[in-house]
């Protein structure tokens, strides 16, 4: 990237967690882009095979508890290349898989307490990507890449003791499962060196589910899960040592809900999405970013609801002078219920903040509804 880029990397940048990472391929120079990549490629082509595999067993004592754990993992890399005289292309395609166990296993003989406790939890996941590489030296290159993962986990205990005090039997279950799903491309054509344009994309979901029950001369349990889902961009524009574009988003949603025995249920939803929009000129740089978050829950009868719009801004030139503001709305309540102030409440913020020839200057207001109150800071 140019030499703007590196005064002030953060012209893309602040995006929330998950977003694509735009700011690493801005940050690289061409050569970055030159991993390997195609298989579509005319015989003879050079094939390069690695590939590693390790795994490991061990036992530690916890207390009373016995703990065995194990862990494997595999790897493996195909490369496949063609030099065609000038340009070369290269294809690489990875995967990789790995699972690890652990199991505890104990038995308590105490003055208030006498059982046995049986527990185990795995994880198993599966990562597949591939990149292909167009280069014409000493010109540019274009790239085009995928990643897939798949992740499952799941965790198990069984406690069955006896409180010799009172005789009192107690039985402990639970069980929980989860599993996530993740994939991601970019795409990226440099020309030139220090000039390309850039597109990312990833998207993820993944789900809970976990129940337990217990037994101690009374009887409760609970069951509950929760599911989530969301997906990211990111689109830029780099023209080297003249200006450089980018702009990137974020969506997310989420759900879940829990029962407790005998009667007690709650549940809620949540939804969130941010997007940036930053680039750099000369010795001028800008950025402006929205996040918009909304959350409803329900605990028996009362419904609670909150949410946030915030806007955001940078506007810089230089050491000369630079300017940074913020406004935050921000709405939450209760219902139903027969206080007032919680029924709705409102809050609206904002900020600013200049620095002209170093020297700063900071202004601040919030101002609520449902009761009213503006205080400045």
């Amino acid at each position: 990237m140019g030499k703007h880029s590196r005064r002030k990397p953060s012209y893309l940048p602040k995006v929330a967690a998950g977003a694509a990472p735009l700011a690493l391929l801005f940050a690289g120079p061409a050569t970055s882009l030159a991993a390997p990549t195609d298989p579509a490629i005319p015989l003879p082509l050079d094939h390069k095979r690695e590939g590693t595999l390790d795994r490991g067993v061990g036992a530690t004592s916890e207390g009373d508890n016995t703990v065995l754990s194990g862990f494997l993992n595999s790897t493996g890399q195909n490369v496949y290349s063609k030099d065609l005289g000038g340009p070369k292309v290269v294809a690489d395609v990875r995967r990789s898989a790995s699972e690890t166990v652990e199991t505890r296993d104990g038995v308590t003989v105490r003055g208030d307490k006498v059982g046995a406790l049986a527990a185990s939890k795995t994880t198993e996941a599966l990562t597949q990507g591939q990149r292909n590489t167009v280069r014409l030296d000493p010109y540019g290159a274009a790239v085009a890449g995928n990643e897939t993962e798949l992740e499952r986990s799941g965790t198990r205990l069984t406690e069955a003791a006896l409180d010799p005090r009172t005789g009192t039997p107690i039985l402990v279950t639970e069980d929980g499962r989860g599993i996530g799903a993740s994939e991601g491309t970019y795409h990226a054509i440099r020309p030139l060196p220090g000039v390309g344009v850039i597109n990312e994309t990833d998207q993820h979901a993944g789900g809970e589910l976990g129940r337990a029950l217990r037994l101690d001369g009374d009887f409760s349990g609970d069951l509950g899960g929760a599911l989530e889902a969301g997906r990211s961009s990111g689109h830029a524009l780099d023209l080297g040592d003249f200006a450089a574009v980018g702009t990137t988003s974020a969506q997310h949603g989420d759900g879940r809900f829990r029962g407790v025995l005998p009667s007690d249920v709650d549940s809620g939803t949540g939804f969130g999405q941010e997007h940036v929009l930053g680039g750099t000129a000369g010795p001028a740089t800008g950025l402006a970013a929205t996040e918009q978050d909304a959350s409803l829950a329900q605990h028996g009868p009362a419904l609670t609801g909150s949410g946030a719009n915030k806007i955001s801004g940078d506007l810089g030139v230089g050491h000369v002078a630079s300017a940074h503001g913020t406004t935050t709305t921000s709405p939450r309540g209760v219902l139903p219920t027969g206080d007032p102030a919680q029924a709705g409440q409102l809050t609206q913020s904002g900020t600013l903040d200049l620095t002209v020839l170093g020297q700063p200057a900071h202004t601040g207001v919030i101002a609520g509804a449902l009761p009213l109150e503006l205080k400045q800071f």
